[in-house]
């Protein structure tokens, strides 16, 4: 593990170089991990540490600070004295300071340690952002975030820049996007072309195409949902997705019709492209000097809160599909994510010879990279199995390390993708980190120039407590 720590250290440190950074070293870097590693390891009155490090400057710890500051944007809070960072310090911290809503700050010493010097607060909107739970939020102020994630597994970000983990023992550096892949989108979409059109009709909208893309991204979206709460369960469990399911093969132990996940996420693309159809028109009008006639102003109103209602549904019916696969057995779904029963028992099937990687056939073909099926247990082995029998099924693996994986045949191939991206962070390359080099040297140059005033929020009224209570002061002296 020394070695995999040490490959992940030196990777970090080289994206955190083309970002335009040349802190912390790689050496540095290194020691944070393996403290992070080795806390993952430990447990706190029987349960396993989880929690998040944020590599930050306590003289300057913002990276790049928003000219408008919001209430709810995260900020450092100093201790009033500041603690060398030991794996058994940080065990301490982070059963204080909640990873989903808070970070430990740490900065190194001359010395070659780290000190734990403060916290972040306000990373709740980032972490229900990643977990695809809102459309987006602020994320982490500092310069580079480690969390930790389960035991041995932990991941290195820079705001939303995912630069690499470790997980299950081995070194990620880039997840696989399967579920917004060509082959995937193309295997799926025939389920969801039918709603794409009546959508369309609906809405009296030609853009039948744009409703398309916005029912797979609803579908890919809530797939992760249902990954990633299965993985904060910890038990693992699968997803099995066909539109005519081998009944002979499945043992179905707790059959049923739940069509509910389904139904709002069709559903939320319909009120949300009602809802930015009537902002439109709105805009339209004032953008031209005219008033907005009431009825308008009124249905957008109304268009909003069923578009909120229907985000919330769609986020109860995950919650309830993702309970169905704690338990033994996996989940029978159609395509378009109707439950047709759950504790599914995959029955004998004849065995499999070959397995492509899913990412590799995209573009080789058969020429693409074989999977050694040795190192899959017997949950994935059943999955791959009916799969190669049912060319229409797509089936989901969510392994107890918190792996994730995606089977499905295309034409003759039976294909598999590992360690599928779930979060809603971005993948690191080197454009994106050009760009954002770019986009930061700008904002410097404006906030040395001092042509963009620094404010708190948008309104005239007090924004902190000191403002409001000399605001009546003054009235009081008048």
């Amino acid at each position: 593990m020394p070695d995999l720590i040490k490959k992940l250290a030196t990777e970090v440190a080289s994206r955190i170089q083309e970002l335009g950074f040349d802190e912390p070293s790689r050496t540095a870097i290194a020691a944070l991990l393996d403290i992070a590693y080795l806390g993952t390891l430990r447990s706190e009155e029987g349960r396993f540490v989880k929690g998040s490090l944020t590599f930050a400057n306590p003289m300057r710890p913002e990276i790049d600070p928003p000219f408008t500051r919001r209430a709810n944007y995260p900020a450092f809070i100093k201790f009033d004295s500041i603690e060398i960072l030991t794996v058994q310090t940080l065990v301490k911290l982070a059963r204080a300071i909640d990873r989903w809503s808070g970070s430990i700050a740490v900065h190194s010493t001359r010395r070659g340690g780290f000190v734990a010097w403060g916290v972040v607060d306000q990373l709740v909107e980032q972490n229900v952002w990643f977990h695809r739970e809102s459309d987006g939020g602020f994320v982490n102020p500092g310069l580079l975030t480690v969390t930790m994630d389960g035991i041995g597994d932990i991941s290195v970000y820079h705001g939303s820049l995912f630069l690499g983990g470790l997980k299950a023992q081995n070194l990620v550096t880039r997840e696989s996007d399967a579920l917004n892949s060509n082959i995937v989108s193309e295997h799926v979409f025939h389920a969801l072309e039918p709603f794409a059109k009546a959508i369309a009709r609906v809405l009296d909208s030609d853009s039948e195409a744009n409703i398309g893309g916005a029912l797979m991204e609803v579908w890919a979206t809530s797939i992760a949902r249902l990954c990633i709460g299965l993985r904060q369960h910890g038990t693992g469990g699968a997803f099995l997705l066909t539109p005519t399911p081998i009944r002979d093969v499945l043992q179905v132990k707790h059959p049923l019709t739940y069509s509910r996940l389904r139904d709002a996420a069709i559903l939320n693309v319909l009120d949300e492209g009602y809802r930015l159809k009537l902002e439109d028109a709105e805009h339209t009008l004032t953008s031209e000097g005219n008033p907005v006639p009431a009825k308008l102003a009124k249905d957008l109103s109304r268009a909003e809160t069923d578009a909120e209602d229907r985000r919330k549904e769609v986020t109860g019916a995950v919650k309830l599909v993702t309970s169905f696969a704690s338990v033994d057995g996996c989940v029978l779904m159609t395509p378009e994510l109707s439950v047709s029963g759950f504790g599914v028992k995959i029955g004998s099937t004849p065995n499999v010879s070959t397995v492509y990687d899913g990412t590799s056939f995209a573009s080789r073909g058969t020429r693409a990279r074989k999977i050694d099926l040795s190192q899959f247990g017997t949950r994935h082995g059943s999955m791959l199995r009916y799969c190669a029998q049912d060319r229409k099924a797509l089936g989901i693996v969510v392994s107890q390390d918190g792996y994730v994986r995606l089977i499905m045949t295309v034409k003759k191939s039976l294909l598999l993708w590992d360690n599928i991206k779930l979060l809603g962070h971005q993948d690191f390359s080197q454009n994106k980190a050009a760009k954002y080099k770019e986009r930061r040297r700008r904002l410097e140059m404006i906030r040395e120039a001092k042509t963009w005033p620094f404010e708190l929020g948008y309104t005239e009224t007090p924004k902190t407590i000191d403002q409001l209570m000399k605001a009546t002061a003054s009235q009081q002296k008048h």
